[in-house]
């Protein structure tokens, strides 16, 4: 028949006659509406095209939704007008919101019930879809509203949701819509349970592929003449199984497979990698675990890296399962045990245990107290070592026979374990190791030679018809066109829609019944015999991994009808052994659909069941505390998932990944908001947001906003008794932070605030507190009650003291080794080189005899002051050196702030190199302008400014070496007014003795060195007052002299510092 011929369906003439008119050509939608008349007398859409009005709107087909509370009229006269309001308040909002993320458009409330369509103003390919998403949203997000008002006020509300999809008449200018469709969705809202989502028999054909649908009874409803009939929408489905049957349509797959294999076995492969790439259910696990066989079969070494959607965000987890099973660890060894396992796994592989067990040994989750010393080295250059240690140790497994590398799922990879995979790829692998990799999507994995990939489609009708009888060979030739019908080509639908059949061959409605969707058919294989639901529903919950243990403990059942049950779901092809006691569904979407099985209620009794028994094997086991904090959280035990996401933060710390460990703060923060208030739930949250706080401050800094955001929220959290630990912890640790932005009123309140609570027995911290004052006053240019202060606090402050502070605090510096630090800062504006060098020998030993990370990053804070120390005493070599030293400690340790710091010396170093010649060489100056211009600004820009005005000073001397007078003027001027709105004056004098080199006016130069002398003179800096009055001198000998005896007359007779000998020989 042609298409002219054809009948057109009511449908398609219905939307005819929409686009007629909102074309505007009315006359024509009449003629096509009276047609539709015709074939289906009483059409209620036709008979509202033949009504609608000419003007202000269009006609359109869009799906309707009407969400209602259930009695909500009942319930405002038995509970108090404002609560109602709040209530039903909390409603909308979750409606509104809801429907807005699936970007359908609420038209008005009529009441308590909300109208909503989709398709309008944004029109969408699958808005019927959307909007029936959205209503399961909405009665999940009722459900919890539901569950907060019971536990507050003793009752429940509930909300009932109805969509249908149909012809409206749309008032764009009012936004209102009009006609049977809209008042059918309220109809059919009304005849929804409460809790549900119903829609009509129009949206049913539209959604059954996405949606698990329950028909109900036909009924009849007010102002429709005939019973309506409606599905209840249970839950959305993603059809991704996994294959179970022969490979058919991969013969050229699977050929090269065959040759790539062939070749390792020769030590001859060129391409050590394969990947099969493709939609889940598409072949992929299949081929690859044809491979598998081909390399058991050769006897060869089969490497397993195993991707879980459970464990996405933790680093390694295909690695450390890996690691497990190559060593023989299970769940229940002890930490020594695994720390031996591994060792005996390393010698076999012929590594050096001593150097790769440090590295291997936080993957695994030991702590180095079991027995080993743990790598000097944090943050970034830590991880960098272990994943090279990773590396290592695949390379040594594949060593020297041909061996099979299976990479499993890798879009659920973290990228941690695709850069191991991607290292390994890209190696030199010898021409014996074949790499095959599956994934979902497209994953980068570096040089495209390295890699054959493989795009799968869904197999011709042809290629499905020799699956279905390969499978089934007596399957009935209608059975099979039905099957090929609805398949597309998707060997794994096939394989689970013929396995049905299979499965009941008396059943005369089995072919019938065949589900619209894959979900249905997944779910009758979970319901295989008597006590499997609890079983599946159990092992969904449990994960990828099923060991008997956690089943056991999660199901009641008692053994050997356990072991009945396992055996059945083997048997029935939902699970698989692994190992012993250790099964896995054999698809992904099994254990999605098995999960959901169960409602909410004993979800959470299981996942509370089995965080039982992960948390009962933790003690002397190997606790798995992501795996512990997701089914903590679950079982809505908020505590003990914030407890255990606290756990997983500082093993992630213990191998280098600061991001993963700070991450795991954040969501055991989460967990913490969900607890009750209570001064216990404030206490849970302080610590961890200090341990977040410290976290951030070691990846970005003292200066850390993000770290000051968490101390500021502690603050909001503590009491106002100072005599508090943790408001006591909180205050000290906000300090590095505020001086470092040079915020020295704010430092200065934190610290005489602490110092009024140094009673009884925390009398022992008042030297820190006298060190701070002394740092502070530095800062400020008060030089002696600086002096004297840290001179102070250097003789009172005890080991004692120092180990009880630092259990105390939350920033990586060593109060002693900081002291000793800014003691030398202290003899350097003196002009007391020997003094300095000592206080900073006896800086650098201290911080020897510190663990790691303080003692690292406290001496890397003593370097970067010793530069400036060295740079001001003219030892230009010196300083360059220390400056390296710093980069390197930087990078050494994964100090990224302190690498950059060294980086930035080294360069500052080298400008004042260029300033101190005999001649400045003009041409080379705009490099050092442009270079030191940017720290500077970078520095300003990251609020880091405690020291900023040293190297302002130095850009000065830049600018006006190079002849730009007005840039050097404008540069001092910046410093000096940050100098007056922070009140850091420490460079003050030598601020305004620059200036005056910045001007050609006798006049004003003379002004400014004898302001810069007399101020250096009252803030008690000897070595500023002496470089002052030896430019004085030059400018003018006569009223210079006076000064610069003066200056000279107060510094030691025998000391060194470099002005001092040149101004004993200007004076003769």
């Amino acid at each position: 028949m042609s298409d002219a011929s054809r009948t057109p369906h009511i449908d398609e003439l219905l939307d005819q006659a929409c686009q007629a008119i909102n074309e505007g050509d009315r006359a024509r939608a009449k003629v096509i509406a009276e047609r539709v008349l015709q074939v289906d007398q009483g059409n209620a859409e036709a008979e509202d095209l033949l009504a609608a009005p000419a003007d202000h709107g269009e006609i359109r087909r869009l799906t309707i939704m009407f969400v209602d509370l259930v009695d909500s009229t009942a319930l405002s006269t038995r509970i108090d007008p404002e609560l109602y309001r709040t209530i039903v308040g909390s409603y909308r909002d979750d409606v509104l919101r809801i429907v807005r993320r699936y970007e359908g458009h609420i038209a008005n409330t009529k009441g308590d019930g909300l109208l909503a369509f989709f398709g309008h103003p944004q029109a969408h390919e699958d808005d019927v879809r959307r909007a029936a998403q959205a209503g399961l949203d909405i009665t999940r997000a009722v459900a919890e509203l539901s569950a907060r008002v019971r536990r507050g006020f003793g009752f429940n509300i509930g909300v009932r949701v109805g969509i249908h999809r149909g012809i409206v008449y749309l008032d764009t200018a009012q936004d209102d819509v009009y006609g049977l469709a809209a008042n059918l969705a309220a109809r059919i809202c009304s005849i929804a349970e409460p809790g549900t989502v119903a829609v009509s028999d129009a949206v049913e054909p539209l959604i059954s592929s996405g949606f698990e649908l329950e028909a109900r009874l036909p009924q009849s409803v007010k102002g429709v003449e005939s019973p309506v009939h409606h599905f209840r929408v249970i839950a959305e489905r993603d059809p991704r199984p996994r294959p179970l049957g022969p490979l058919v349509g991969r013969e050229r797959e699977r050929a090269y497979l065959e040759r790539s294999w062939a070749d390792a076995l020769e030590n001859r492969l060129g391409t050590p990698g394969v990947v099969f790439q493709g939609d889940a259910g598409i072949g992929k696990s299949r081929l690859a675990w044809s491979a598998v066989d081909l390399a058991e079969r050769s006897h060869a070494v089969v490497l397993a890296l195993i991707g879980s959607p459970l464990h996405t965000d933790v680093g390694l987890r295909p690695v450390r399962r890996l690691l497990e099973r190559r060593c023989g660890i299970t769940r229940t060894s002890d930490p020594r045990q695994r720390l031996e396992d591994l060792a005996r796994e390393l010698e076999t592989l012929s590594l050096d245990p001593t150097g790769v067990i440090p590295l291997l040994a936080p993957v695994l989750g030991i702590p180095p107290q079991t027995g080993y010393r743990p790598v000097e080295a944090e943050g970034r250059k830590l991880f960098e070592l272990i994943c090279g240690a990773v590396h290592d140790y695949l390379r040594a497994c594949v060593r020297g026979a041909p061996a099979l590398v299976l990479v499993e799922d890798m879009h659920w990879f973290d990228e941690d374990t695709v850069q191991a995979v991607r290292s390994l790829l890209n190696s030199d692998l010898g021409g014996h190791v074949l790499i095959v990799m599956t994934s979902r999507r497209l994953v980068p994995l570096g040089d495209a030679a390295r890699a054959e990939v493989f795009d799968l489609a869904p197999l011709s009708d042809t290629e499905s018809d020799r699956l279905i009888t390969a499978l089934h060979p007596s399957v009935t030739s209608i059975a099979k066109q039905a099957v090929l019908r609805r398949c597309d080509g998707i060997p794994l639908y096939i394989e689970e829609l013929v396995t049905k059949l299979k499965d009941a061959p008396s059943d005369a409605g089995a072919l019938s019944s065949v589900p619209d969707t894959l979900y249905e058919a997944l779910f009758a294989r979970l319901r295989s015999g008597a006590g499997a639901v609890r079983v599946v529903e159990a092992a969904g919950i449990i994960g990828t991994r099923v060991e008997r243990a956690l089943l056991s403990a999660a199901v009641d059942m008692p053994g050997a009808e356990l072991d009945q049950v396992l055996q059945q779901l083997v048997d029935s092809r939902v699970l698989e052994p692994i190992e012993q006691d250790s099964w896995r569904f054999r698809h992904e979407l099994l254990r999605e659909v098995a999960a959901e099985i169960s409602p909410p209620s004993l979800r959470r009794e299981m996942h509370s069941r089995i965080a039982d028994s992960l948390l009962s094997a933790a003690a002397d086991g190997n606790p798995d505390w992501p795996l512990i904090a997701y089914h903590c959280a679950n079982a809505e035990r908020h505590v003990e998932a914030a407890t255990a996401h606290g756990q997983a933060s500082a093993n992630a710390w213990q191998r280098g990944a600061l991001e993963e460990a700070r991450s795991y703060l954040t969501e055991a923060l989460a967990q913490v908001e969900r607890c009750a208030r209570g001064s216990d739930r404030d206490q849970m949250e302080i610590a961890l947001r200090l341990r977040r706080a410290l976290l951030a401050q070691a990846a970005e800094g003292v200066a850390s906003p993000n770290a000051t955001a968490d101390f500021q929220r502690c603050l909001q959290l503590c009491s106002d008794d100072l005599q508090d630990d943790d408001l006591f912890s909180t205050v000290m640790s906000l300090y590095p932070y505020y001086t470092m932005r040079a915020d020295l009123d704010r430092a200065e309140r934190l610290v005489r605030s602490i110092r009024a609570s140094l009673t009884g027995s925390r009398r022992k911290f008042l030297p820190i507190n006298e060190f701070a004052l002394g740092m502070l006053a530095w800062y400020r240019g008060d030089f002696g009650y600086a002096r004297s202060q840290l001179d102070l606090a250097a003789a009172t402050l005890t080991e004692e003291a120092t180990r009880e502070l630092d259990a105390m605090l939350f920033m990586p510096n060593d109060p002693t080794a900081g002291l000793l630090t800014h003691r030398a800062l202290s003899r350097y504006v003196d002009a007391d080189l020997p003094g300095a060098e000592a206080e900073l020998a006896a800086a650098e030993r201290r911080c020897a005899e510190l663990p790691f990370p303080q003692g690292a990053f406290s001496l890397a804070y003593a370097r970067q002051i010793e530069v400036m120390i060295r740079i001001e005493s003219g030892q230009h070599d010196r300083a360059a050196g220390i400056a390296t030293e710093l980069a390197a400690l930087g990078e050494q340790h994964g100090f990224d702030s302190w690498a950059l710091v060294g980086t930035a010396q080294h360069a500052s170093v080298a400008a004042f190199r260029a300033l101190s010649g005999p001649t400045v060489d003009p041409a080379a100056l705009p490099a050092h302008i442009a270079t030191i211009t940017a720290y500077v600004d970078a520095w300003r820009a990251l609020g880091v400014i405690s020291l900023i005005t040293f190297y302002d000073a130095l850009l000065a001397r830049l600018l006006i070496a190079a002849g730009d007078l007005d840039a050097a003027n404008r540069r001092l001027q910046t410093a000096l007014d940050l100098a007056a709105d922070t009140g850091m004056r420490f460079y003050d004098a030598e601020l305004i003795r620059w200036r005056a080199h910045a001007t050609d006016d006798p006049a004003q130069q003379r002004a400014d060195l004898t302001a810069a002398v007399d101020l250096a003179q009252s803030q008690g800096a000897s070595l500023f007052e002496l470089r002052s009055a030896l430019d004085l001198f030059e400018l003018s000998p006569e009223t210079g002299r006076p000064a610069l005896v003066q200056a000279a007359g107060a510094l030691p007779a025998d000391g060194a510092w470099p002005e001092l000998v040149r101004a004993r020989t200007m004076l003769g």
